[in-house]
Order: C-alpha cells, then sequence, then structure tokens
C-alpha cells in the first residue's frame, strides 16, 4: 500500500479537482479494509477514484481518497454459467480478452473503455440497443468495505440489497470484486454511414428491429462533428452507428473505423478520448424519444444556435437497480455537450427544463442539476435505497457535499 498525506486529484474532463488530507493507493484488500476502518473511527469521509471519467463531484473528498488501480483483473470464469468475478480497478477495456478467452463477452459496451469496472457499474454506464441493459444489469454479487470496515458480500439471494447495490455511486462501500453475468462469446460487424436526418426519421424502427446496435450522432451545425473526431459530417446529417452480431468464428474484417467486423469488445469503443467537452446525459421512456428529440433539435436550433454539440441518441432495456435510469422503463438517451473554454451551463440548463417534462433521469457521472426533492420523485425506490444505504454505512463516510445534498 502507498499511504500519502495531502494532495491533489483532477478528473478527465478537468472541470472537477479538489485538495484531500490523505490518498491510500490499495494494494490489498486489507489495504481498503484498514483505510476505511482508520477512517470510520476518526469520522472522516472516504471516496474512491476510479478512471476519474465523470463529470460530476461523485469523487471529492476533503479527507481520503482511496485507488484500486492495483486490485485489477479477472479472478474467475465459469465456462458453464458464463459468470466472470472481476476485481473492482479493472478497466474495461482489460475485460473483453479474458473474458474471451473463456468463451465469454460482455452483452454490451458503451463507445469509451476507460473507465473501471467498478466506477461504470457505480453510476449505470451503458451502450445501446434496446434488447440490452446496462453495465449494472449485469451485475449478479458483489463484495464490498462498508461503512465500518467489514468485507460483505451481497448476492442473488438478496434481491433488495443487490438492486441498491447495482447503481450506488460508492455509496454503499467501496466495491472489491463484482460478479458479473456474461454471454457468449461474439462479434460484432459494423454498417456505419452518414445519412440525412430525415432518412434516419423513416428507418427509426427497422434500425431498432434489424440490428443489435442502433445509435446515432445528429448534427445541429457543419462544425458539430469536429467535437467528437467524427468526420466531416454535414448540418442536419448524422453518424449511424449499425452493429449487427456475427458468430464468434467469424473472419476478422481489418478496415477503417465504420466497417469492420471482430471481436465485440475491440468493436464498441470507437469515441475520443480528449476531453474536449463536459457531457450531459438524460434518459427519457423509449416511447416518448422521438417526442424529447424533437424538444431538444428545436432548443438548439432556435435559442442556442452557438452550441454546436451533437446529440449522441441510445437506446436501453429497463431493469429493477434502485437508482438506475433505466428502473422498470425502457429509455432512450439523449447526450449532449458543452464545449471546454465556452460558457455553456445556460444552455445545459435550459435543457435539464425542457427535458423535465419527460421525467428525464440522468447518468450519475455526467452533467445533472438534480435536487433531492426531484431524485425522490423519479427514482420510486429511493426510500428503500436510503434505507440500505444507512444500513451499509451507518455514519455516511462515504457521502460527500454533492452526494449529502441528495442522499444525505
Amino acid at each position: 500500500m502507498t499511504r500519502q498525506t495531502g494532495g491533489h486529484w483532477d478528473n478527465w474532463g478537468g472541470n472537477q479537482g479538489f485538495d484531500y488530507d490523505e490518498f491510500v493507493d490499495a494494494a490489498t484488500e486489507d489495504d481498503v479494509v484498514r483505510a476505511v476502518t482508520r477512517a470510520a473511527s476518526t469520522g472522516r469521509g472516504v471516496r474512491v477514484a476510479g478512471s476519474g471519467h465523470s463529470f460530476t463531484p461523485i469523487v471529492q473528498t476533503d479527507h481520503t481518497l482511496v485507488t484500486m488501480e492495483r486490485l485489477t483483473g479477472l479472478v474467475t470464469a465459469d465456462d458453464v454459467t458464463l459468470r466472470a468475478r472481476l476485481r473492482g480497478g479493472t478497466r474495461l477495456w482489460d475485460v473483453g480478452a479474458p473474458l474471451w478467452e473463456h468463451g465469454m463477452a460482455l452483452a454490451n459496451q458503451g463507445d469509451i473503455d476507460a473507465q473501471s469496472i467498478a466506477g461504470a457499474i457505480a453510476t449505470g454506464t451503458k451502450g445501446s440497443g434496446p434488447a440490452f441493459g446496462n453495465l449494472s444489469s449485469m451485475v449478479r454479487g458483489v463484495r464490498l468495505v462498508d461503512g465500518s470496515g467489514e468485507i460483505v458480500s451481497i448476492t442473488e439471494d438478496d434481491d433488495d440489497a443487490l438492486h441498491a447495490a447495482q447503481v450506488s455511486i460508492g455509496m454503499l462501500g467501496v466495491f472489491l470484486e463484482l460478479d458479473l453475468q456474461a454471454v457468449p462469446a461474439y462479434k460484432i460487424r459494423e454498417q456505419n454511414a452518414v445519412l440525412p436526418f430525415d432518412e434516419v426519421d423513416a428507418n427509426w424502427a427497422r434500425f431498432l428491429a434489424d440490428y443489435r446496435h442502433f445509435s446515432f450522432w445528429w448534427m445541429p451545425t457543419p462544425a458539430s462533428s469536429a467535437m467528437y473526431d467524427l468526420g466531416t459530417v454535414p448540418q442536419d446529417h448524422c453518424v449511424v452507428k449499425l452493429l449487427s452480431e456475427a458468430p464468434a468464428d467469424a473472419d476478422d474484417v481489418d478496415a477503417e473505423p465504420g466497417a469492420r467486423t471482430g471481436r465485440a469488445h475491440l468493436i464498441y469503443p470507437d469515441a475520443t478520448t480528449e476531453a474536449r467537452f463536459h457531457e450531459l446525459e438524460y434518459m427519457v421512456p423509449a416511447d416518448r424519444g422521438r417526442e424529447a428529440l424533437d424538444v431538444v433539435r428545436d432548443l438548439m436550433l432556435t435559442r442556442h444556435p452557438e452550441q454546436i454539440s451533437p446529440v449522441q441518441v441510445r437506446w436501453q432495456r429497463a431493469d429493477e437497480a434502485y437508482l438506475s435510469a433505466q428502473y422498470q422503463r425502457d429509455t432512450m438517451s439523449l447526450s449532449v455537450s458543452g464545449q471546454v473554454g465556452t460558457v455553456y451551463e445556460p444552455f445545459l440548463r435550459e435543457l435539464d427544463r425542457v427535458l423535465q417534462p419527460f421525467d428525464a433521469r440522468p447518468h450519475w457521472g455526467k452533467v445533472h442539476f438534480l435536487t433531492r426533492d426531484r431524485v425522490e420523485a423519479l427514482y420510486p425506490r429511493y426510500d428503500d435505497f436510503q434505507r440500505l444505504r444507512k444500513q451499509f454505512d451507518p455514519s455516511g463516510i462515504f457521502l460527500n457535499p454533492h452526494l449529502r445534498a441528495l442522499f444525505g
């Protein structure tokens, strides 16, 4: 274990940073237990830094900051049940290859794979496809260090605790290991294209029905595509991502992104890793998604023509996690960003306002403007989550100012 007194932490996007009193680079589970026990005995707070890919202040702590960067890797893989146990600090980009060796894969992924598996799950990170849930919905068990410094296992035998843990923003404890339900290994075939928005709109239902993954970026201006390195794309056109499943023994096609065939974990990630944006992503009921997109497009074209951010549109299946954006409803997600170096907060606040009538729920790691009252109204199992949060962390050492305002 490396233990350091005092220091500073910044996130990937450059919009969150803070000074802390103590930094713990945990090398063993006992290091985590000691850090939490020490903090609990002195009434000090603890937060865990994953890869720093969140734009919200969920990592912030004045006290003890723990990193799990040395607690990584595949622990076990069951080739029969397709269950895999991973250490919490494992990066998503290190998950696919060892699973493939066991004939397994994640059912879905997003377009960035730099996150730690614990952080991605804790915030409800997801990909796209109406038949597939977020990463958190794959969790079947958790080993964590709770607020008293005890190692606790949560399994499917306790659905209540599991549904609280699946999306918990680090408030139940420090995730040491996660049991994930995988699927048989498969490959992905890309058939991506640049299409006018009217053509995407006309084929909306067909794309959803015919492809494993359908998502798109809509360009409000000719300059929009440069924000995400999407090539040259005309105004009111879309970069459309269409992915079909291929057998695990299909031949690989090593072409430019957009026309590849390969192992799923190598094809899903395709987004820029340079933080030139601060992102807001809200999920609306899937059956109102088209209406919500019209509202966002109108806002950008009429009231905020200075904003160049593409709008990313994706789909997810309902789940049962208490703080999930997909809790008991299929969703369509709308992702819009503010460009670093510009005054974008008024625009994102207005975006939040126009999406409120859709009962939009946020990605917990991306910019949002929720209050406690709104959180209580948006999440029907809020009280159940709070009951379990207090059970696992009675002293609230895993809360920070941002989370205390919403859950304290």
